[in-house]
Protein backbone atom coordinates (compact mmCIF):
# COMPACT_ATOMS: atom_id res chain seq x y z
CA UNK A 1 0.00 0.00 0.00
CA UNK A 2 3.05 2.46 0.92
CA UNK A 3 4.92 1.45 -2.16
CA UNK A 4 1.43 2.19 -4.15
CA UNK A 5 1.06 5.70 -2.34
CA UNK A 6 5.10 6.30 -3.13
CA UNK A 7 4.47 6.01 -6.85
CA UNK A 8 1.22 7.50 -7.14
CA UNK A 9 3.50 10.73 -6.23
CA UNK A 10 6.12 9.95 -8.22
CA UNK A 11 3.25 9.76 -11.05
CA UNK A 12 1.81 13.03 -9.91
CA UNK A 13 4.79 14.52 -9.65
CA UNK A 14 6.45 13.76 -12.98
CA UNK A 15 2.81 15.22 -14.75
CA UNK A 16 3.29 18.42 -13.39
CA UNK A 17 6.94 18.65 -14.29
CA UNK A 18 5.94 17.29 -17.99
CA UNK A 19 3.39 19.53 -18.29
CA UNK A 20 5.21 22.68 -17.37
CA UNK A 21 7.76 22.03 -19.77
CA UNK A 22 5.62 21.55 -22.57
CA UNK A 23 3.28 24.92 -22.25
CA UNK A 24 6.28 26.48 -21.39
CA UNK A 25 7.45 25.34 -24.98
CA UNK A 26 4.23 25.71 -26.51
CA UNK A 27 3.97 29.37 -25.07
CA UNK A 28 7.92 30.25 -27.08
CA UNK A 29 6.77 28.00 -30.11
CA UNK A 30 3.00 28.03 -31.18
CA UNK A 31 2.39 31.59 -30.43
CA UNK A 32 0.47 32.75 -33.95
CA UNK A 33 3.33 35.07 -35.20
CA UNK A 34 6.02 32.53 -34.68
CA UNK A 35 3.99 29.47 -36.17
CA UNK A 36 1.43 30.92 -38.53
CA UNK A 37 3.15 31.38 -42.24
CA UNK A 38 -0.28 31.42 -44.47
CA UNK A 39 -0.75 34.96 -45.84
CA UNK A 40 -5.02 34.84 -45.38
CA UNK A 41 -5.48 37.25 -48.01
CA UNK A 42 -3.26 37.30 -50.43
CA UNK A 43 -5.53 39.77 -52.41
CA UNK A 44 -4.15 42.68 -50.97
CA UNK A 45 -0.41 41.64 -51.11
CA UNK A 46 0.84 44.25 -53.63
CA UNK A 47 4.73 43.53 -53.61
CA UNK A 48 6.97 40.34 -52.69
CA UNK A 49 10.60 40.84 -52.48
CA UNK A 50 12.75 37.18 -53.38
CA UNK A 51 16.15 36.90 -52.24
CA UNK A 52 19.03 34.05 -51.32
CA UNK A 53 22.59 34.12 -50.39
CA UNK A 54 24.31 33.19 -53.68
CA UNK A 55 23.50 36.87 -54.61
CA UNK A 56 19.83 36.72 -56.67
CA UNK A 57 17.05 38.62 -55.64
CA UNK A 58 13.80 39.52 -57.24
CA UNK A 59 11.09 42.60 -56.59
CA UNK A 60 7.66 41.47 -57.78
CA UNK A 61 5.11 44.32 -58.09
CA UNK A 62 1.38 44.31 -58.67
CA UNK A 63 0.29 46.99 -61.07
CA UNK A 64 -3.72 46.05 -61.71
CA UNK A 65 -5.60 42.99 -61.64
CA UNK A 66 -4.09 39.79 -62.65
CA UNK A 67 -1.03 42.00 -63.48
CA UNK A 68 2.64 41.95 -62.25
CA UNK A 69 5.89 43.20 -63.22
CA UNK A 70 9.43 42.06 -62.44
CA UNK A 71 11.90 45.44 -63.36
CA UNK A 72 10.78 46.65 -66.86
CA UNK A 73 8.91 43.14 -67.91
CA UNK A 74 5.35 41.22 -67.15
CA UNK A 75 5.88 39.17 -64.79
CA UNK A 76 5.17 35.27 -65.35
CA UNK A 77 1.28 35.22 -64.48
CA UNK A 78 1.46 31.54 -63.87
CA UNK A 79 4.33 31.37 -61.48
CA UNK A 80 3.07 34.43 -59.58
CA UNK A 81 -0.23 32.89 -58.86
CA UNK A 82 1.55 29.84 -57.63
CA UNK A 83 3.32 31.72 -55.01
CA UNK A 84 0.28 33.48 -54.13
CA UNK A 85 -1.54 30.06 -53.96
CA UNK A 86 1.16 28.74 -51.84
CA UNK A 87 1.21 31.24 -49.50
CA UNK A 88 -2.48 31.15 -48.67
CA UNK A 89 -2.82 27.34 -48.46
CA UNK A 90 0.86 26.24 -46.68
CA UNK A 91 0.51 25.75 -42.80
CA UNK A 92 2.83 24.22 -39.88
CA UNK A 93 2.58 20.58 -40.23
CA UNK A 94 5.17 19.76 -37.27
CA UNK A 95 7.51 22.01 -35.01
CA UNK A 96 11.30 20.32 -35.57
CA UNK A 97 11.95 17.82 -33.43
CA UNK A 98 14.70 19.20 -30.62
CA UNK A 99 17.13 16.72 -31.73
CA UNK A 100 17.04 18.08 -35.60
CA UNK A 101 16.67 21.76 -34.93
CA UNK A 102 20.34 23.38 -34.34
CA UNK A 103 21.13 21.83 -38.00
CA UNK A 104 17.87 22.99 -39.41
CA UNK A 105 18.72 26.25 -38.14
CA UNK A 106 22.24 25.99 -39.43
CA UNK A 107 20.90 25.21 -42.72
CA UNK A 108 18.30 27.77 -42.58
CA UNK A 109 21.11 30.39 -41.91
CA UNK A 110 23.19 28.85 -44.74
CA UNK A 111 23.39 28.95 -48.28
CA UNK A 112 20.23 27.21 -49.18
CA UNK A 113 18.24 29.74 -47.50
CA UNK A 114 15.68 31.46 -49.51
CA UNK A 115 13.91 34.56 -48.37
CA UNK A 116 10.68 36.13 -48.97
CA UNK A 117 9.30 39.86 -48.08
CA UNK A 118 5.86 39.89 -48.27
CA UNK A 119 3.95 43.49 -48.20
CA UNK A 120 0.62 45.25 -48.64
CA UNK A 121 0.04 48.57 -49.10
CA UNK A 122 3.48 49.61 -48.01
CA UNK A 123 3.81 47.79 -44.77
CA UNK A 124 5.66 44.53 -44.05
CA UNK A 125 3.24 41.73 -43.38
CA UNK A 126 6.05 39.21 -42.37
CA UNK A 127 9.32 37.63 -43.76
CA UNK A 128 9.89 34.03 -43.91
CA UNK A 129 12.94 32.44 -44.63
CA UNK A 130 12.86 29.28 -46.04
CA UNK A 131 14.74 25.82 -46.37
CA UNK A 132 15.32 22.19 -47.48
CA UNK A 133 12.88 20.08 -47.59
CA UNK A 134 11.92 17.38 -45.14
CA UNK A 135 13.45 13.92 -44.87
CA UNK A 136 10.36 12.57 -45.66
CA UNK A 137 9.78 15.02 -48.66
CA UNK A 138 6.29 16.11 -48.11
CA UNK A 139 7.49 19.63 -46.46
CA UNK A 140 9.85 22.08 -45.81
CA UNK A 141 11.56 23.94 -43.83
CA UNK A 142 10.78 27.45 -42.37
CA UNK A 143 11.12 30.47 -39.98
CA UNK A 144 9.59 33.33 -39.36
CA UNK A 145 11.69 36.36 -38.88
CA UNK A 146 11.95 37.33 -35.33
CA UNK A 147 11.31 33.58 -34.41
CA UNK A 148 14.01 31.29 -33.14
CA UNK A 149 11.97 28.42 -33.44
CA UNK A 150 11.69 26.35 -37.34
CA UNK A 151 8.72 24.20 -39.00
CA UNK A 152 7.97 22.28 -40.74
CA UNK A 153 5.73 23.55 -43.27
CA UNK A 154 3.51 22.07 -46.18
CA UNK A 155 -0.10 22.69 -47.78
CA UNK A 156 -2.43 20.29 -46.75
CA UNK A 157 -3.06 17.74 -49.32
CA UNK A 158 -0.38 18.17 -51.50
CA UNK A 159 2.67 15.74 -51.82
CA UNK A 160 6.22 17.27 -52.04
CA UNK A 161 8.01 20.51 -50.93
CA UNK A 162 7.48 23.89 -51.18
CA UNK A 163 11.26 25.74 -52.04
CA UNK A 164 11.01 25.61 -55.74
CA UNK A 165 7.98 28.05 -55.69
CA UNK A 166 10.64 31.18 -54.08
CA UNK A 167 11.68 31.67 -56.95
CA UNK A 168 14.90 34.21 -56.73
CA UNK A 169 16.51 34.56 -60.03
CA UNK A 170 14.61 37.67 -61.25
CA UNK A 171 15.26 36.47 -65.04
CA UNK A 172 12.77 33.15 -64.62
CA UNK A 173 9.95 35.21 -63.28
CA UNK A 174 9.80 36.73 -66.55
CA UNK A 175 7.35 36.28 -68.99
CA UNK A 176 9.09 34.17 -71.81
CA UNK A 177 7.76 36.35 -74.56
CA UNK A 178 9.70 37.11 -77.98
CA UNK A 179 6.94 38.70 -79.66
CA UNK A 180 3.31 39.24 -77.96
CA UNK A 181 1.14 42.04 -80.63
CA UNK A 182 -1.89 41.96 -81.61
CA UNK A 183 -1.73 42.34 -85.36
CA UNK A 184 -3.55 45.38 -85.64
CA UNK A 185 -0.91 46.97 -83.41
CA UNK A 186 1.83 45.99 -86.14
CA UNK A 187 3.07 48.69 -88.07
CA UNK A 188 6.36 47.03 -89.72
CA UNK A 189 7.83 43.69 -89.50
CA UNK A 190 11.72 42.72 -91.25
CA UNK A 191 12.73 39.47 -91.37
CA UNK A 192 16.14 39.49 -92.86
CA UNK A 193 18.21 36.40 -93.69
CA UNK A 194 22.38 37.36 -93.43
CA UNK A 195 23.06 34.07 -95.29
CA UNK A 196 20.81 34.39 -98.12
CA UNK A 197 19.77 38.00 -98.58
CA UNK A 198 17.43 37.49 -101.49
CA UNK A 199 15.11 35.33 -99.05
CA UNK A 200 14.92 39.10 -97.12
CA UNK A 201 11.84 40.48 -97.08
CA UNK A 202 9.27 43.27 -95.00
CA UNK A 203 5.57 43.68 -94.43
CA UNK A 204 4.10 47.16 -93.96
CA UNK A 205 0.70 48.04 -92.89
CA UNK A 206 -1.44 51.06 -91.60
CA UNK A 207 -3.80 48.11 -89.56
CA UNK A 208 -5.98 47.58 -92.76
CA UNK A 209 -3.77 47.16 -96.36
CA UNK A 210 -0.42 45.05 -95.13
CA UNK A 211 1.71 45.44 -98.05
CA UNK A 212 4.94 43.23 -99.05
CA UNK A 213 8.70 44.57 -100.17
CA UNK A 214 11.32 42.80 -101.18
CA UNK A 215 14.27 44.05 -101.89
CA UNK A 216 12.87 47.50 -100.81
CA UNK A 217 10.22 47.63 -103.75
CA UNK A 218 6.80 46.57 -103.64
CA UNK A 219 5.54 42.94 -104.17
CA UNK A 220 2.88 41.07 -104.81
CA UNK A 221 1.43 39.30 -102.49
CA UNK A 222 -2.09 37.62 -101.36
CA UNK A 223 -3.13 39.90 -98.14
CA UNK A 224 -5.15 37.59 -96.47
CA UNK A 225 -1.72 35.52 -96.55
CA UNK A 226 0.05 38.55 -95.21
CA UNK A 227 -2.66 38.75 -92.22
CA UNK A 228 -2.41 35.32 -91.17
CA UNK A 229 1.45 35.56 -90.96
CA UNK A 230 1.55 38.80 -88.85
CA UNK A 231 -1.12 36.97 -86.40
CA UNK A 232 1.83 34.60 -85.66
CA UNK A 233 3.38 37.20 -83.83
CA UNK A 234 0.84 37.56 -80.90
CA UNK A 235 2.60 35.26 -78.63
CA UNK A 236 5.96 33.48 -79.69
CA UNK A 237 7.90 32.72 -76.33
CA UNK A 238 11.78 31.39 -76.20
CA UNK A 239 12.51 28.27 -74.14
CA UNK A 240 14.61 29.97 -71.47
CA UNK A 241 17.18 32.82 -70.63
CA UNK A 242 20.92 31.17 -71.00
CA UNK A 243 22.62 31.61 -67.41
CA UNK A 244 25.54 32.54 -65.96
CA UNK A 245 26.67 28.94 -65.76
CA UNK A 246 27.18 29.38 -69.90
CA UNK A 247 31.04 29.63 -70.35
CA UNK A 248 31.47 33.46 -71.04
CA UNK A 249 33.91 32.81 -73.65
CA UNK A 250 31.71 29.91 -75.65
CA UNK A 251 28.96 33.04 -75.71
CA UNK A 252 31.04 36.00 -76.65
CA UNK A 253 32.02 33.54 -79.55
CA UNK A 254 28.79 33.10 -80.56
CA UNK A 255 27.96 36.88 -80.01
CA UNK A 256 30.72 38.29 -81.94
CA UNK A 257 29.25 35.98 -84.96
CA UNK A 258 26.94 37.13 -88.19
CA UNK A 259 23.33 36.39 -86.70
CA UNK A 260 22.27 34.47 -89.25
CA UNK A 261 18.77 35.70 -89.48
CA UNK A 262 16.69 39.32 -87.55
CA UNK A 263 13.60 39.67 -87.10
CA UNK A 264 12.06 42.78 -85.97
CA UNK A 265 8.69 44.11 -85.30
CA UNK A 266 7.32 47.83 -85.09
CA UNK A 267 4.41 49.21 -83.41
CA UNK A 268 1.89 51.88 -84.06
CA UNK A 269 3.83 53.76 -81.70
CA UNK A 270 7.24 52.89 -83.40
CA UNK A 271 8.31 50.88 -80.66
CA UNK A 272 10.69 47.90 -81.57
CA UNK A 273 11.37 44.47 -80.80
CA UNK A 274 14.78 42.79 -82.09
CA UNK A 275 15.42 39.18 -82.00
CA UNK A 276 18.96 37.99 -83.56
CA UNK A 277 19.12 34.51 -84.00
CA UNK A 278 23.11 32.39 -84.17
CA UNK A 279 23.43 29.29 -85.18
CA UNK A 280 24.02 26.04 -82.45
CA UNK A 281 26.42 23.49 -82.49
CA UNK A 282 24.62 20.27 -82.90
CA UNK A 283 25.79 17.57 -80.62
CA UNK A 284 28.34 14.90 -81.92
CA UNK A 285 25.24 12.07 -81.90
CA UNK A 286 23.00 13.95 -84.20
CA UNK A 287 23.44 13.02 -87.96
CA UNK A 288 21.28 14.17 -91.20
CA UNK A 289 19.53 11.84 -93.26
CA UNK A 290 22.30 10.72 -94.67
CA UNK A 291 24.10 9.50 -91.67
CA UNK A 292 26.42 12.21 -91.55
CA UNK A 293 27.61 14.82 -88.48
CA UNK A 294 24.81 18.11 -88.80
CA UNK A 295 26.97 21.19 -87.97
CA UNK A 296 23.48 22.90 -86.65
CA UNK A 297 20.98 22.04 -83.89
CA UNK A 298 18.05 21.21 -85.67
CA UNK A 299 15.81 21.91 -82.72
CA UNK A 300 17.05 24.85 -80.90
CA UNK A 301 18.87 28.87 -82.03
CA UNK A 302 20.70 30.82 -79.46
CA UNK A 303 19.05 34.67 -79.83
CA UNK A 304 20.04 37.67 -78.51
CA UNK A 305 16.64 40.06 -77.43
CA UNK A 306 16.85 43.40 -78.35
CA UNK A 307 20.53 43.46 -77.63
CA UNK A 308 20.63 42.53 -74.07
CA UNK A 309 18.98 39.18 -73.46
CA UNK A 310 20.78 35.59 -74.19
CA UNK A 311 18.10 33.25 -74.94
CA UNK A 312 17.44 29.58 -75.84
CA UNK A 313 14.60 29.12 -78.43
CA UNK A 314 13.29 26.30 -79.98
CA UNK A 315 12.54 25.83 -83.94
CA UNK A 316 8.84 24.49 -83.06
CA UNK A 317 8.00 28.33 -81.98
CA UNK A 318 10.32 30.26 -84.35
CA UNK A 319 9.99 28.35 -87.88
CA UNK A 320 6.58 30.11 -88.31
CA UNK A 321 8.16 32.91 -88.54
CA UNK A 322 10.82 31.93 -91.23
CA UNK A 323 8.97 32.38 -94.50
CA UNK A 324 10.28 33.40 -97.55
CA UNK A 325 8.59 35.88 -100.41
CA UNK A 326 7.22 32.88 -102.19
CA UNK A 327 5.10 32.03 -99.18
CA UNK A 328 3.04 35.24 -99.51
CA UNK A 329 1.91 34.37 -103.03
CA UNK A 330 -1.41 33.10 -103.30
CA UNK A 331 -1.71 29.21 -104.47
CA UNK A 332 1.88 28.61 -103.47
CA UNK A 333 1.34 27.02 -99.69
Amino acid sequence: MKNNRILLVLVVALTVVVSYFWFTRSSKTFRGELSDFAVPDTAAVDKLFLADKNGHSALLERKGPGVWTIGEFVARQDAVNGLLFTLKKMKMRAPVAKSMEQNVLRDLAGNNQRKIEIYSRGRLLKTIFVGLETPDKMGTFMLIDGSSVPFDVHIPGHRGFLQTRFITDARLWRDPALFKYDYRDIASISVKYNETPVNSFEIRTNGRNPQLYVEGKPAAADSITLFQYMNEFRNVVYEYIVTESFPEATKDSILSSRPWVEVKVTDRKGKSTLVQGFHRAAADEVLDSKGEKMLYDPDRMYALLNGKDFLLVQFYQFDRLLKQPGYFVKGSK
